[in-house]
C-alpha cells in the first residue's frame, strides 16, 4: 500500500489502514541526544575533555482518532493500537522495528515504541481524540535505499546517498578454490581465511568434488543399450536417440544423423505416452 503524505507505517503496520489513526505534523528532531564527557584535574585551568556521547534521538508522532460519539469504534480502535504496537512476546523483547514516514518514503528509521499517552479529546464529549506515539532510536542514525554494485578489478567506488559513515556488506562467491581472500577498504586491510603462508599451504578444502561433468564431451555417457534397455516411464520403454556435443558452445544437443535430428525410431502409431522419444543419457 502506497503511503500519503500523513500516513506512517511502522513493523509493516500502516497507520490510516491497520491502526486507523490519522499521523499529526511530525517535526523530525535535528540531533540525537548528546553527553558531554569531561574530567576534572585538580590545580588545572578548565578540565579535560574526553569526548562526546551521541544516545538515542527520540521522535514524536501524533496522531488523532475521530470516532464522532461511536464509544465502542474509540474502545475497539485504542485496544488495536495498543495491541499492534506492543508485544507481551519475550522474544520479541529487545527488537527494534523499521519506521517510515509518509512525506519522506525512501528514509527508514529503526527503532522501538516507548510510550503512547492517553487521549486527549479534541471535541468536549466526542470521541475525537487525540495522542501521541513516542518512537526512539537506538542508532539515531537513518538509511536509505541499498545501492549494489559488483565489484570489478582494480580500485573500486561506491557513492552512496546521505551524510553518514556507512559500512559496506561484501559478499564473495567464489568460482575457484580459494585459501584467502583478503581486501583493502577506506585505506583498512581486510580478509578471510588463514592469516600465515603456513596455515595457507596446509587449509584444507571443507568439501571433496566426488563427480564433476561440463558436458563438454559424451567420454562420461553412454548409448549402449544394454544400459538403457531397462529405462522406462508408465510401464512402456521409450525409443532411444542419440546426442552429441556442440563444438561451438560445448552444449549437448540431439546428434544430427543423415541430415536429421536423431530422436531415435519414430512408431507409426502413438503407444500409450503423451510423447515418443526421448532423449536420454546415463553416467557411465
Amino acid at each position: 500500500m502506497t503511503l500519503q503524505r500523513d500516513d506512517f507505517e511502522y513493523a509493516g503496520l500502516n497507520s490510516r489502514k491497520d491502526l486507523q489513526v490519522e499521523m499529526g505534523n511530525v517535526v523530525l528532531p535535528s540531533a540525537p541526544a548528546m553527553a558531554e564527557q569531561v574530567t576534572d584535574i585538580p590545580a588545572m585551568y578548565g578540565n579535560q575533555f574526553n569526548g562526546t556521547n551521541f544516545t538515542s534521538r527520540t521522535i514524536s508522532i501524533p496522531v488523532s482518532i475521530y470516532c464522532a460519539d461511536n464509544q465502542d469504534k474509540f474502545n475497539q480502535t485504542m485496544h488495536n493500537l495498543s495491541g499492534l504496537l506492543l508485544s507481551d512476546d519475550p522474544m520479541d523483547n529487545g527488537k527494534e522495528y523499521p519506521l517510515v514516514f509518509g512525506f519522506e518514503p525512501k528514509v527508514t528509521y529503526w527503532g522501538h515504541i516507548t510510550a503512547i499517552s492517553d487521549p486527549a479529546p479534541i471535541n468536549p464529549g466526542m470521541y475525537d481524540m487525540t495522542l501521541t506515539i513516542t518512537f526512539v532510536q537506538s542508532d539515531p542514525r537513518a538509511t536509505l535505499p541499498q545501492v549494489e554494485k559488483p565489484l570489478n578489478n582494480g580500485l573500486n567506488t561506491i557513492t552512496v546517498d546521505g551524510t553518514a559513515r556507512t559500512a559496506p556488506v561484501i559478499q564473495v562467491v567464489p568460482k575457484r578454490p580459494l585459501k584467502y581472500i583478503g581486501f583493502n577498504l577506506n585505506g583498512g586491510q581486510f580478509g578471510l581465511g588463514p592469516e600465515s603462508p603456513e596455515d595457507q599451504a596446509t587449509a584444507v578444502q571443507p568439501d571433496i568434488s566426488v563427480l564433476n561433468d561440463p558436458v563438454a564431451s559424451m567420454a562420461m555417457w553412454t548409448n549402449d543399450a544394454n544400459a538403457i534397455s531397462g529405462i522406462k516411464t508408465d510401464d512402456n520403454y521409450k525409443f532411444q536417440g542419440s546426442a552429441e556435443i556442440n563444438n561451438d558452445t560445448s552444449v549437448m544437443k540431439v546428434a544430427i544423423v543423415n541430415g536429421k535430428k536423431d530422436f531415435g525410431k519414430i512408431p507409426a502409431a502413438q503407444q500409450g505416452a503423451p510423447w515418443i522419444a526421448q532423449l536420454i543419457g546415463i553416467l557411465g
